[in-house]
């Protein structure tokens, strides 16, 4: 079998392809002013953080993002004068409607980044990363794997050493000042001790296994099969088509000095189809399961 965690939808794509999926999207969000393509990208994101994991991980950023954004959309106006279309003035300084269009663009540009790295870290987990970037840099694969375990790991250590020195009564609610900061600083103390205890096991077992000495090996076997090869083909074609448009400013949508209006063009049509078609790949993959998997509970 050529996978090893036989995980099926856009997950169970080979990591080369969700890497090249997510670069793809990533500069797209970057990239493009166009309103359609921010708005048909942050909805395709959303979609698919809801085909992941029943948006469980997006409930948790969401509010914060949202926050984010509309700051970065209110002060981007009341910070810059630019445009020609004047609305109306706030202390003395004009607010136009080039101003608060391109700051609800930034914005949106924004979140579809932050979006698609949560769906990123969905879809390429640790041990994907370590196969993409361990035969190129070693080093820092395995450092970016031990960051990002390090955090949830010590926030459920702490949760684990709060909850006993709360059952032992050292925590008590309505204490003095004074006794809370020292049990905060034993709290610190026994989570650093513990975490530098398991790290100084877990490098004795490192060299004990000889890690470092020769060419590291990927644990999890990762082959390209026949639809491996028909999603790259597609990937391949449209991606292409996107990066073409996108030299030549197929989609290219100017707020300043005047808000440009919806200009309508065949080329901008099929542009944005490619966008749309390459967008739509890893929902068709998991609604494709989603859809097979009721089939067969409905057989059962």
């Amino acid at each position: 079998m050529g996978r090893a965690d036989m995980v099926y939808g856009f997950s169970g794509l080979h990591p080369r392809l969700c890497l090249l999926y997510f670069i793809v999207l990533l500069a797209a969000c970057m990239m493009f002013q166009h309103p359609v393509y921010l708005l048909a990208s942050l909805l395709c994101i959303i979609v698919l953080l809801f085909s992941l994991d029943g948006g469980r991980a997006l409930k948790k950023v969401i509010k914060g993002y949202l926050l984010i954004a509309l700051i970065i959309s209110i002060s981007n106006p009341l910070f810059s004068s630019r445009g020609a279309t004047i609305l109306f003035y706030m202390m003395d300084r004009p607010v136009t409607l080039e101003a608060i269009a391109y700051g609800a663009i930034f914005a949106l540009s924004l979140l579809n980044i932050l979006l698609a790295f949560v769906a990123f870290n969905l879809v390429v987990t640790p041990d994907k990363l370590l196969y993409l970037l361990t035969p190129y840099a070693p080093r820092t694969a395995f450092v970016i794997t031990v960051t990002l375990r390090f955090v949830p790991l010590l926030t459920r250590r702490l949760q684990q050493i709060m909850t006993i020195q709360k059952v032992m009564g050292y925590l008590q609610p309505g204490g003095s000042k004074k006794h809370l900061m020292r049990e905060g600083m034993e709290t610190m103390h026994t989570l650093v001790g513990w975490s530098l205890e398991e790290a100084l096991q877990t490098a004795g077992s490192m060299r004990a296994r000889g890690y470092g000495i020769g060419r590291r090996s990927s644990g999890t076997a990762y082959r390209m099969d026949r639809r491996d090869r028909l999603v790259l083909w597609i990937m391949t074609v449209t991606g292409l088509n996107i990066v073409i448009g996108a030299l030549f400013g197929v989609n290219h949508y100017e707020v300043y000095p005047r808000l440009q209006g919806w200009q309508w063009s065949v080329q901008l049509a099929i542009h944005l189809l490619s966008y749309a078609v390459f967008l739509a790949i890893p929902l068709a993959m998991n609604g494709k399961e989603w859809l097979h998997w009721r089939f067969i509970k409905s057989n059962m």
